[in-house]
Order: structure tokens, then sequence, then C-alpha cells
């Protein structure tokens, strides 16, 4: 039977952990270890794990806030298993998500290293309205490639992909051959991570909902544009290639950025940063203000 560890990141995620660990020990496959990894929380996650009288988890701490990156990868570095999964402490997984993960990935020649899964998303109805609105206007492909390598990574890089890493299910040995998760990024974690694991192997798909994703908010603008900037340059000559073919991949990420600060409520900054040239890109403007707006309102009547 194959083996799983689960690495589990945690940051000021002490009342959401005890869902996390739950969702794992009540895996239909059973899990080898959980490796649980804090990344200087100021919220004693450790009360938390010493609760569970389970000698499979494995609790350590960082010294210093490292980042999201860092924390997987020391969990990374702990892990035995064939297989590692990540769940992130504010998600949780149904009870057959690591079963049919296997399953899949058994039914497959070697080359296929790793699977994800649809993900049931716990959030706002204003974030499920701008995802329909994005694909009505044409903004987002309604049914991206899922399985694949280079499908994929073309996928990413348009901005067409929605895989969560709490989904993400991996060969060890491919996770080692890519040297883990780039700590240099704060967002964008899980695409500079999985194009490189999709250079070295096929990624499959369960076509199911088996993880629940809860909308806790997320980093500012400023944080996601340190990343992006990282993130374009690294993969500069992917880019490049499908923009000779007519795809404004830049001009894509470009303009999220511009959403993110509107969103925030940082309007100078956000029309500055947006280049407006479809009227695409007009409605996803529009919308990315009404929320930006909205929740200024909110923060002011409050």
């Amino acid at each position: 039977m194959p083996t799983v560890s689960t690495v589990i990141p945690v940051y000021n995620d002490a009342d959401t952990l005890p869902r996390a660990i739950d969702s794992v020990l009540n895996q239909s496959h059973q899990i080898k270890e959980i490796i649980i990894v804090d990344d200087c929380s100021t919220d004693s996650p450790e009360k938390v794990v010493n609760q569970y009288d389970d000698d499979r988890i494995t609790f350590i701490s960082h010294e210093t806030n490292r980042g999201g990156g860092a924390a997987r990868n020391t969990g990374i570095e702990a892990a035995s298993s064939e297989f590692i999964a990540f769940l992130d402490a504010d998600d949780e997984w149904k009870s057959t998500k690591i079963e049919k993960q296997l399953t899949e990935l058994q039914s497959r020649s070697d080359e296929w290293v790793a699977v994800h899964c649809r993900v049931e998303n716990d959030r706002s109805a204003l974030n499920d309205i701008g995802d329909k609105l994005a694909t009505v206007v044409g903004a987002r492909d309604a049914d991206p490639a899922t399985e694949g390598d280079s499908v994929i990574i073309n996928e990413i890089l348009r901005m067409n992909w929605h895989m969560s890493t709490s989904s993400l299910l991996v060969k060890r040995e491919t996770v080692e051959t890519v040297d883990g998760f780039d700590e240099r990024f704060q967002r964008h974690q899980d695409w500079e991570f999985l194009i490189r694991v999709v250079k070295h192997g096929k990624l499959a798909f369960v076509d199911e909902p088996l993880v629940i994703k809860h909308g806790t908010g997320r980093p500012s603008a400023a944080v996601h544009e340190d990343a992006k900037r990282l993130f374009l340059n690294k993969f500069d000559e992917e880019i490049a290639a499908l923009e000779s073919d007519g795809e404004e991949i830049t001009h894509r990420h470009e303009l999220h950025l511009a959403r993110l600060y509107l969103e925030d409520g940082e309007f100078g900054t956000g029309f500055e940063k947006a280049e407006i040239s479809t009227p695409t890109d007009v409605l996803s403007v529009a919308w990315s203000l009404s929320l930006g707006v909205h929740s200024k309102v909110r923060s002011v009547l409050s």
C-alpha cells in the first residue's frame, strides 16, 4: 500500500488547525505521517497539536517567520513516504481525497508524477459572482485543461489555473528532484512549484471536489506585486513563446495586479497600473473597483 506524508504549514492558524488535522486523520487511506510546521506563529499552535495522542503527528517550529514555501520545504525534508500531500491549515480534505488520488495515479504510467482534484470554495457570494463574470466576459476560459504537462504550464501562465496547493499529491522523488518550493515567493508559490513539477512529469486529475477551501482573506496587492515580478522574470522564456503566438500574458498579469490594488481600495495605484485595451478589461476593472468601493464603505460604517 503506498505511503503518504501530509505537510501542513501553519502561521497563526490555531483556530482552524484542528479542522485540518481531523480531515487528515479521517482519510479512508491511512496517512503514514502528518508533519505540521509552525512558521513562528503567535497563537500557540503547539497547544492544539498537543491535544492529539497520535504518533503519526510531528510538530516542527521555525524560530523566525520564513514564509509558506520555507515551511513546506521543512515538512518535505522531514517526510519519509512515497507520496507527499500538502494541506493549508485553513483548508480541509474530504475523507476519500487521498484514496481517490492514489487510485488515479496508480492507473497510469510512471510518467504521471502528480495528481490534483477539484476544490469546493467556502467563500462569499461576491467572489462566486466575480468568477462567473470572468467566464462570461471571456477573461477566463470556462473549461481549462486539467491534465498533462506543457498544456498545464500554458494554463498557469495565462492565469487560467486555480488549483489549490491543498489539492496536490506528488511523488516524493519528483518533489526532491525539483528541490521543493522556491522560498522567495510569498504568492504564486503553487503556480511556480507546479510548473517545475510538470516539467518533470505529467499531472493527473480527479474530477471531483475533494478539498474544501475556506476563504480567509489574502495578502496585500503590494505582496502580490513582488511575487508577480519574480514569477514573470523566472518564466520569461515560456511567456515570450506564448506572446510570440499573439497571447497577452504580461498584460493579463499586469491587469490582475491593477485589479488587486483596486480591490484593496488603493484606487490611485490601481488606475495607474491598469492598461485597458478591450471591453473585457473594462468590465473586469469595473468589477474590482466596485469591490474596493464596497470594502471602503463597509470599513467606514463598521
